[in-house]
């Protein structure tokens, strides 16, 4: 759902809302999709959606239909997605001012670290020193490290 507010002529405010109605599994990306990221160890490919849904799909495999699963939490673009943890953790930067951890072997979020109201772009890089993994994402020029998090994999 979002929400606009305008001011007219007149000096009253309008709110306008408008909802996206959709099937209850969107097996396709809408939009189209801004980055990827492949497991080749489990033959699954991961796709981030300009839908906000972040997808798994099956390479390799001759399947007539290769989708196997949505990953759900982000509300606005998801930007970027990173493998880690030998394949066992997807870290997502996402428009909503969201970094999510989630459970690639599962399809659940674990953690949600909400971040600066600046839009997050792209995950520059990760780095894993003594249990402790930190990501760095691209803001608008500037590398910054948003988290460090204590993986119990």
């Amino acid at each position: 759902m979002a929400t606009h507010h305008r001011q007219n002529a007149a000096g009253r405010r309008k709110v306008q809302v408008s909802y996206v109605i959709r099937d209850e599994v969107e097996k396709y990306n809408r939009n189209g999709v801004n980055a990827l990221q492949l497991d080749p160890a489990l033959n699954r490919l991961f796709t981030a959606g300009r839908d906000s849904i972040i997808r798994i799909w099956s390479v390799y495999q001759h399947k007539q239909d290769p989708y196997i699963a949505s990953m759900e939490h982000h509300t606005d673009w998801v930007n970027d997605i990173v493998l880690c943890c030998n394949g066992k953790t997807l870290i997502s930067a996402s428009s909503d001012t969201t970094v999510k951890v989630w459970n690639a072997h599962k399809g659940f979020c674990m953690s949600t670290l909400r971040t600066h109201l600046l839009l997050k772009k792209k995950i520059y890089g990760e780095a894993m020193h003594n249990n402790f993994y930190f990501c760095f994402v691209f803001i608008f020029l500037i590398f910054l490290c948003c988290f460090s998090l204590k993986l119990d994999l």
